[in-house]
C-alpha cells in the first residue's frame, strides 16, 4: 500500500502542475480530477466549505433514512471501534447528516469540517469517496492522494449510494479513516451496510404502510394473540370502544370479550366468522358491535385472531339508508295558512324539542306521517333512522319478529345469523307506528314493555337488548273506542300518548284549498313544462263545495287526474257545455254537484254513472288518440280493466 500512496501522490503533483494525468491512474480517479479542475476546485484545500441553510430541516426530510441508517452504522462501529475509523450519512445531494467515530478521528473530522449540514460533492471539495460515489452512482474508494483536496490526502474512504424501492439514489453511505489503512474490506462492508439499510428503509414504508392502513380502515381493528393479548388496536377501535391505548393493552381480554374465547373456538373450528352481532364489556358499559373474527393461522398453527368491529349503530344506519329509510318531511313542508293548522305545528315543534312519545290521531289523508317525519326532524334525534312501519300491513303471525327481530333458528326459515327488528334499526332515532291501532293484543303488551324501560327481545332471544327509540304512533281510530270494545291496552294508550296531536281534516279547513291547489299544480308544472297556465276561481270554488272524505291525499289525486285532462288550464264544473266534457273531475264530485244543482232546479232528472263512466273514458281515448295506456294512466286503472269497459261500453278505440 506504501508503493501505491506515493504513486498517486506524484501522479496528483503532476497533474495539478501540468494538467496530464499519468494513464496509470484509475479511469474514475482520472475522471473526477479533471470535473474538479473544470469546476474550478482549489486543489491546496479540500475542506467542507458549504453549510446547508437549514440544518434542522435537512434532518427532518431525511428523518426516514436517519432512524433506518443509524442503528445499522453503530452496529458496524461497535466492531471497528478504536481502530481509527468513523462513519459518515449523506443525504442524496451530497449533505452530511450523521458522524460516528472515534476521539482522536473526530478531532480530524472538525478539521475538515466533515460535520452534519456540511456539503462533500465533487464540486465543492473535489474528489472524494461520498461527492464520487453520488456523481458515479456507484460504491467509491478513495486512498491518499487519489483525494483532489490535499488536506484529505492522509485519509481513506469507501462509500456505497441508498437506494429506495424504485431505485431512487436517496443518500450515501461512507467509512473513512487513515489512508495506512486502507483496505477492500472497507468496500465491502460500506456495500453491505448500504444493502441491508435499504432493505430495511423498504421494510420501514411497508409498515408504516400498514399502519396508515391499520389506522384510517373505517371498521375498528383488534389484533389478539395465542395468549388472548391484544397486540395492536387501531384509532378507530378505540374511539368504538371508548379507551385509550394504555387501556387496551392492559385490560382483560377474556372480561372484555364477555368470557368468550374465540382463540379456541376458530382453533377448533377453522374458519372465520362473518357479520356477528357482539356486546363488548368496557368500564361497566355494553357497547354493541357487528364484528368479524379471522384465525391468525401461520404454518398451521392458530397464533391469534383479528377482530374487525363496527358500531350497531352505524351498521343499521347504512341498512337504512339503502332501504329507503328516511325522514324527508319538515315543518316547512307543510302547506297551510289556517289558524288551527299553525297552532297544530306550533304543538308538534314543542313535541319534537322534548323526547317523549306521541300520539297522532286522525282521519286518512291528513298529513300524520308528514307531521311525524317533521318532528323527527325537528328533534335532536334529526341524525338518527327514521324507521316507518305500516301496523297494518304485516301478517300478524310476522308482527313480533318484524318489530323486534328474531335470533337464528327462531322458526323455519329464519336466516341462519338471525335479524334485528324495526326497533334495532331505529335506535338512536325514531320509530313510526303507523295504523297502531290495527296491532295485536299480544303484541301491544310487548310494546308497552319497550316504552316503559327501552329493552327488547328478539324472537327465540334471550338477551335484552337496551335501545334508545322515541315512539310516534299514529291511527285513523278512536282509540279510546277501541278500549272500550277490548281491541286497545288502556295502559298502553296512556303510555303512549304523552303528547296527542289530532289532525285537523281538510273539510275544517277549507281556506287551505286554494294554496294546496296551486301548490299541485306548481309541482305538476315542474314535470310537465308549465302545461296548466291557469286556474280558474270557479274550479277553486267548485272544489271548496266538496266534504274531502279522503282529505289532502283525494284532493291531490283529484287536481292531478284533472292536470291530466285538461288542456291549458283548470276549470269549472259551470265552465262545461254538455255532457260529454264532464270529465274534469271526480266522478264522486260530479255526480254529488249535479244532483244538487238538479235538485235546486227541481228537475228529477239523474245522471247514470255508467254514462258518467264512459263519456269520460271515450274523453280520455279521445285525448290519447285512442293509446290504451296513456288513456289507462289518465284515469287511473290498469289496461286490463280499461280493456273491459270499452268492451262493456261498445266505445270504438281510434287509433
Amino acid at each position: 500500500m506504501g508503493d501505491y500512496i506515493k504513486f498517486i501522490t506524484e501522479a496528483w503533483e503532476e497533474f495539478i502542475s501540468t494538467g496530464k494525468v499519468n494513464p496509470e491512474v484509475r479511469g474514475e480517479i482520472r475522471d473526477s480530477w479533471l470535473r474538479c479542475r473544470a469546476y474550478g476546485v482549489d486543489p491546496y484545500n479540500g475542506k467542507g466549505r458549504v453549510k446547508h441553510p437549514n440544518i434542522d430541516e435537512l434532518i427532518k426530510s431525511n428523518s426516514d433514512l436517519i432512524s433506518v441508517a443509524t442503528p445499522i452504522m453503530e452496529s458496524i462501529y461497535s466492531t471497528v471501534i478504536g481502530s481509527g475509523f468513523a462513519l459518515f450519512l449523506s443525504d442524496k445531494d451530497g449533505y452530511l447528516l450523521e458522524v460516528i467515530g472515534d476521539k482522536d478521528i473526530m478531532k480530524r473530522v472538525n478539521e475538515l469540517n466533515f460535520l452534519k449540514g456540511e456539503l462533500w460533492t465533487e464540486n465543492i471539495v473535489g474528489t472524494n469517496a461520498i461527492g464520487t460515489a453520488l456523481y458515479l452512482n456507484k460504491p467509491v474508494q478513495t486512498i491518499g492522494a487519489e483525494h483532489y483536496g490535499i488536506n484529505q490526502h492522509s485519509w481513506t474512504c469507501s462509500a456505497a449510494p441508498i437506494y429506495d424501492e424504485e431505485e431512487n439514489l436517496i443518500g450515501c453511505i461512507n467509512m473513512s479513516g487513515n489512508s495506512s489503512n486502507a483496505h477492500s474490506h472497507t468496500m465491502g462492508i460500506v456495500t453491505a451496510a448500504a444493502q441491508s439499510i435499504q432493505k430495511q428503509m423498504a421494510l420501514t414504508i411497508s409498515y408504516k404502510l400498514l399502519n396508515i392502513t391499520f389506522d384510517s380502515i373505517s371498521e375498528g381493528m383488534i389484533v389478539i394473540n395465542e395468549d388472548m393479548k391484544i397486540k395492536r388496536i387501531n384509532g378507530k377501535a378505540l374511539y368504538i370502544l371508548n379507551i385509550s391505548l394504555e387501556d387496551a393493552m392492559t385490560m382483560d381480554v377474556y372480561e372484555f370479550l364477555n368470557g368468550y374465547n374465540f382463540c379456541n373456538m376458530l382453533k377448533e373450528e377453522n374458519k372465520s366468522l362473518s357479520n356477528i352481532e357482539w356486546d363488548f364489556y368496557v368500564k361497566n358499559k355494553t357497547i354493541k358491535c357487528v364484528i368479524n373474527v379471522v384465525p391468525l393461522n401461520i404454518s398451521d398453527k392458530n397464533s391469534g385472531m383479528v377482530i374487525t368491529l363496527t358500531e350497531v349503530k352505524k351498521v343499521h344506519k347504512l341498512v337504512n339508508k339503502f332501504v329507503g329509510y328516511k325522514a324527508n318531511y319538515k315543518f316547512h313542508d307543510i302547506i297551510t295558512t289556517n289558524k288551527e293548522m299553525e297552532r297544530l305545528i306550533k304543538l308538534s315543534k314543542k313535541a319534537a324539542i322534548s323526547d317523549c312519545n306521541i300520539l297522532i290521531q286522525g282521519e286518512s289523508g291528513t298529513g300524520k306521517e308528514l307531521i311525524s317525519q317533521s318532528i323527527h326532524n325537528y328533534s335532536e334525534r334529526h341524525n338518527g333512522p327514521f324507521i316507518a312501519v305500516n301496523c297494518a300491513s304485516i301478517p300478524r303471525e310476522l308482527v313480533e319478529s318484524e318489530l323486534f327481530g328474531y335470533e337464528k333458528g327462531a322458526f323455519t326459515g329464519a336466516s341462519k345469523e338471525g335479524h334485528p327488528g324495526k326497533f334495532e334499526l331505529a335506535d338512536g332515532g325514531t320509530i313510526f307506528l303507523d295504523e297502531i291501532g290495527e296491532l295485536p293484543l299480544d303484541i301491544q303488551s310487548k310494546l308497552l314493555r319497550v316504552l316503559d324501560n327501552g329493552k327488547t327481545i328478539r324472537v327465540g332471544g334471550v338477551c335484552e337488548k337496551q335501545l334508545d327509540v322515541r315512539v310516534i304512533g299514529a291511527t285513523n281510530r278512536i282509540l279510546k273506542n277501541e278500549i272500550t270494545k277490548q281491541n286497545f291496552r288502556e295502559d298502553l294508550y296512556y303510555r303512549l300518548s304523552v303528547i296527542n296531536i289530532k289532525t285537523i281534516p281538510l273539510r275544517e279547513r277549507i281556506d287551505d284549498i286554494d294554496i294546496l291547489v296551486k301548490y299541485f299544480v306548481d309541482r305538476l308544472n315542474i314535470k310537465n313544462r308549465n302545461k296548466i297556465g291557469k286556474i280558474h276561481s270557479s274550479y277553486i270554488n267548485e272544489l271548496k263545495k266538496y266534504n274531502w272524505p279522503g282529505n289532502i291525499r283525494e284532493l291531490r289525486n283529484v287536481v292531478e287526474r284533472d292536470y291530466y285532462l285538461s288542456d291549458d288550464e283548470l276549470i269549472s264544473l259551470n265552465n262545461i257545455s254538455n255532457l260529454e266534457d264532464i270529465n274534469h273531475l271526480d266522478n264522486e264530485i260530479l255526480c254529488e254537484n249535479i244532483c244538487e244543482k238538479n235538485h235546486k232546479e227541481k228537475d228529477p232528472t239523474i245522471i247514470p254513472l255508467d254514462l258518467l263512466e264512459k263519456n269520460t273514458i271515450e274523453d280520455a281515448l279521445e285525448k290519447c288518440n285512442g293509446n290504451i295506456q296513456k288513456a289507462s294512466k289518465l284515469l287511473n286503472i290498469g289496461r286490463a280493466t280499461l280493456y273491459r269497459k270499452v268492451k262493456k261500453y261498445n266505445i270504438s278505440v281510434s287509433k
